[in-house]
């Protein structure tokens, strides 16, 4: 079982379920500047609470690792940083978690602030601090604090104390501008149907070409370049792959850009998203969502996705309140 240190703070936190996290983001989105708002969907999918809380419940992680078929890099204590990497909000990594942390050793008694009210209320203190706009760190705080409730105090604190450096120092702009890439519809007659998709926007060579109507998976397996040394799923290109038929769940990503440059989510593909614990249980799914399989996603524009670091299959992982 993973401890976890709490104070008064993370006492508050721990009463909320992935359930009211989602409503309060959902809330929060259009408070966020539109450059990380699909990050931080994409995050809260990438990181979600059911994952953490069975990890802290289990007595033998190899064996909830093995139940839930977890592989890759699936403890998010071990890359809290990493995780943010593609948010402009990244930026001010450094001061969210320490205002963070300055909240949760402050904070003596409950207060009458919900959940919603306390993310807002850091974000307009680092702003001011930070001398920017609140729409700019407040998808990067609701992180924080999700990241503060799964890990707790003492792991927390220690990642506070590192320092943070920028991989993407893109303005808003010009990153929203890239992130739309080529459009579809009527223009198609006057442009290349080969398409770019960029995996990491940080990097120049941070992309590989793609074919009109290939999927994403096809087209990262044609980049003979090694991924291996990053991370060992991606045997082949830089996006995880396996089955390439829908099976494994491998190559989920998150599109930060381009969500209409691909073909409509299937009933086929969003069966096995939720499945995987990928998307929500219940609802219907939007017919370009933020979190898709690659193998499944065929291309017709540019397109931004970024790789999250783990697969497995939680829709059956249940989520405790304690």
């Amino acid at each position: 079982m993973i401890a976890v240190e709490q104070n008064v703070f993370h006492e508050f936190l721990t009463k909320h379920s992935e359930t009211q996290w989602a409503e309060v983001i959902e809330r929060l989105l259009h408070s966020i500047h539109p450059v990380d708002q699909s990050a931080t969907q994409i995050w809260f999918s990438f990181w979600p609470l059911r994952l953490a809380r069975a990890l802290q419940a289990s007595t033998d992680q190899a064996q909830t690792a093995k139940d839930l078929q977890l592989d890759g890099a699936y403890r998010l204590d071990q890359q809290v940083d990493a995780s943010v990497e593609y948010f402009i909000g990244s930026r001010f990594w450094g001061g969210v978690k320490q205002a963070i942390l300055h909240r949760a050793e402050s904070m003596t008694r409950a207060t009458g602030a919900g959940l919603e009210e306390q993310i807002r209320g850091l974000a307009n203190k680092i702003a001011k601090e930070k001398s920017t706009e609140p729409r700019f760190v407040l998808g990067i705080t609701a992180v924080g604090v999700m990241v503060f409730q799964q890990i707790g105090v003492r792991a927390f604190s220690a990642t506070a104390q590192s320092s943070y450096q920028i991989k993407n120092y893109q303005s808003p702009d010009r990153l929203l501008r890239l992130r739309q890439g080529t459009q579809s519809g009527w223009r198609a007659l006057f442009r290349s149907k080969k398409f770019k998709v960029t995996f990491d926007e940080s990097q120049q060579d941070g992309s590989f070409q793609i074919l009109e109507g290939q999927d994403i998976s096809m087209a990262s397996g044609q980049d003979s370049r090694d991924f291996t040394g990053q991370d060992p799923r991606r045997i082949a290109g830089p996006v995880p792959a396996q089955c390439r038929s829908g099976a494994c769940g491998y190559c989920w990503i998150g599109v930060l850009g381009g969500l209409e440059s691909l073909s409509s989510v299937t009933d086929f593909e969003k069966r096995r998203l939720r499945h995987f614990g990928y998307l929500p249980a219940e609802g219907e799914a939007d017919a370009h969502p933020h979190i898709r399989l690659a193998c499944q996603a065929k291309c017709y524009g540019d397109v931004s996705i970024v790789i999250p670091p783990w697969n497995g299959v939680l829709g059956g992982a249940g989520e405790s309140q304690g």
